[in-house]
């Protein structure tokens, strides 16, 4: 995956505490039977209500895009699963790291609430000894490793889940794992994942970027997919699997960041751009 970097500038303690009240007035999207909301009520009348529970929904994406498109998209659904009690298991794109995603995520969202409900699988070590992440850097290593490697997943799907063992995302950038495993391992590993993930009724969140020698086989096991597309106009979300025309997404004009509007709105048209 192909990632623009960009730059996040630290926040100043009274504008931290400014958003953390905001972040109290997030009020989660009730799930329809069956399905988990997006977030983005715009995005959930495209989806009959939102996310199949059980189900992956893949999102595709070009050079275009970057982590700050992924964010505007994406942060609703992780606020709308944390403000329900309900965690994210994540594996980030390469050019994410554990700490930065804490820091975006956390500006709508308190650090105890990430703290105790987000877990970030490392598997280079970067950020080794925070208590949200995973370290996986020498799973492989030997016998032993792998042993206490399978413990600490086992370890964080159950702080994500928490004591009601409440369903939780489990977010994939499938870049991290073609690269370090091969496309067959990779593919081998994400079957019997996404099996698990349906069993468990979990929402399985997909990253695909351009140029992975396992991106077809990821996309046949997508029970939805997306494509993402930034233009001049802002970043495009098209509905490929179920289908739609493109829609631009924005920040909601009334409510603010984290909340978002797609242009033009589908219970007005019914047909994107």
């Amino acid at each position: 995956m192909s990632l623009r970097t960009t730059s996040h500038h630290p926040l100043s303690m009274p504008e931290r505490r400014k958003l953390a009240r905001m972040s109290d007035g997030w009020e989660p999207v009730i799930d329809p039977v069956g399905r988990f909301s997006t977030g983005i009520p715009d995005f959930d009348r495209l989806l009959g209500g939102g996310f199949k529970r059980g189900s992956l929904a893949l999102f595709t994406m070009d050079e275009s895009v970057g982590l700050e498109d992924l964010d505007l998209l994406l942060f609703p659904t992780y606020l709308n699963f944390l403000y329900q009690s309900r965690g994210i298991l994540a594996v980030l794109p390469s050019r994410d790291s554990p700490h930065d995603f804490r820091e975006r995520l956390t500006r709508f969202a308190t650090r105890r609430r990430f703290d105790t409900r987000v877990r970030v699988v490392d598997y280079i070590g970067e950020d080794h000894g925070l208590s949200y992440v995973v370290n996986l850097a020498d799973a492989e290593a030997n016998p032993l490793q792998k042993k206490a490697a399978i413990a600490k997943m086992v370890a964080a799907e159950r702080q994500v889940q928490g004591i009601r063992k409440h369903p939780f995302i489990e977010l994939h950038a499938f870049e991290v794992f073609d690269t370090l495993m091969g496309s067959a391992k990779a593919l081998k590993m994400w079957y019997y994942g996404v099996k698990r993930a349906r069993h468990m009724g979990n929402l399985v969140v997909g990253l695909l970027g351009p140029g992975l020698v396992s991106a077809a086989g990821v996309r046949r096991m997508a029970d939805a997919e997306f494509a993402l597309h930034r233009d001049e106009v802002g970043l495009l979300v098209h509905g490929v699997r179920p289908s739609f025309s493109s829609f631009v997404v924005t920040e909601d004009g009334a409510a603010g960041r984290p909340h978002i509007a797609f242009v033009p709105r589908p219970a007005q048209f019914g047909a994107g751009r």
